[in-house]
């Protein structure tokens, strides 16, 4: 279908229709790319550099990345524009999970529950 270059290792993928994001290694943060039907890139945006990723998860306009040592990241995703929201501390972030409010980090020590107050 299609196949392109990330500036960086990926280490998790995540993909909501024909968006697909990429988490990166060696604190590369994460790439998201717009493709339209064809499988052509139309966007990339790259963003949370400084971090390495290791799981992404969206639910609705929630985007959460496990960040390894950094924890969880947390982004607004309109569809188009990302914005930074905040981190969370948690141990060793190795994949997330987003359900409405509700953040599950897999952690080195088992498994966060989280709660935020966020309204999609």
């Amino acid at each position: 279908y299609a196949e392109f270059d990330t500036p960086g290792e990926v280490e998790a993928i995540f993909s909501e229709g024909n968006n697909i994001f990429a988490g990166l290694k060696y604190s590369n943060g994460c790439v998201l790319t717009q493709l339209d039907d064809d499988g052509n890139i139309i966007n990339t945006n790259q963003f949370a550099s400084g971090y390495s990723v290791n799981g992404i998860h969206l639910d609705y306009s929630l985007l959460a990345l496990a960040a390894g040592n950094d924890g969880i990241l947390l982004y607004n995703w309109s569809g188009i524009d990302i914005s930074f929201m905040g981190k969370i501390e948690t141990a060793y972030a190795n994949n997330v999970k987003v359900a409405g409010n509700i953040i599950f980090a897999a952690t080195k020590d088992g498994i966060e529950i989280i709660q935020i107050d966020f309204i999609p």
